[in-house]
């Protein structure tokens, strides 16, 4: 009996020891990390967005796909409203001289410019499963809620307020103090996939 069970402990140490010298399990591919892109605003600097595809499949998929058409080159930030957001993706604004936007109130860059309406023509419908914490990025829609497509705004704050009626599909992991100084009217020089980061679909 004695025997048995001593044989027995010295099993499972040694099972123990070659686990310890074992090389660690790699991860399962299903916790990949989520896709980046990084946005250089001109004259700010760069801002690295972490996309979430998992709670926005299909608001992820249209903003990917948008990128590598290089959609958003060249894009004002028409609206800025301190302490609450600031928007952008209105590609008629590619045409608009930033510097005129830069000086009036948000609710007049539409009405003086016609900007604020304007998308790719192509919209998703509401995937609004998370809330609008201070950094997350949402999408912009108008009174209906599967009206969203290309314009984008991040949150300045915590705006609870838009929890569950507007869609966050990723947040600011690097570059939130470049987003505190963007203006009315600055330009987005380009959005692209970060290298290595998979743009899923």
């Amino acid at each position: 009996m004695f025997r048995q069970l001593f044989s027995a402990a010295a099993t499972a140490i040694a099972l123990a020891v070659a686990a310890q010298g074992a090389p660690a399990a790699k991860p399962p591919a299903s916790h990949a990390a989520n896709p980046r892109v990084s946005m250089v605003i001109e004259k700010r600097g760069t801002v690295v967005l972490e996309l979430f595809p998992k709670d926005a499949p299909k608001t992820v998929a249209h903003f990917l796909d948008l990128v590598n058409k290089k959609f958003y080159d060249r894009v004002l930030f028409h609206r800025v409203v301190s302490k609450f957001v600031v928007q952008a993706g209105d590609p008629k604004s590619k045409s608009v001289n930033g510097a005129l936007l830069a000086d009036i109130p948000d609710t007049e860059v539409g009405p003086r410019f016609g900007l604020g309406a304007g998308g790719s023509g192509k919209t998703v419908p509401l995937e609004a499963n998370r809330p609008h914490l201070h950094g997350t990025l949402g999408l912009a829609r108008s009174m209906d809620p599967n009206s969203g497509d290309s314009q984008f705004f991040i949150n300045l704050n915590d705006n609870h307020p838009l929890d569950y009626k507007y869609c966050v599909f990723g947040r600011v992991v690097k570059g939130m103090d470049v987003v505190d100084k963007i203006r009315q009217g600055d330009r987005i020089q380009s959005i692209r996939v970060l290298t290595g980061s998979k743009a899923r679909k």
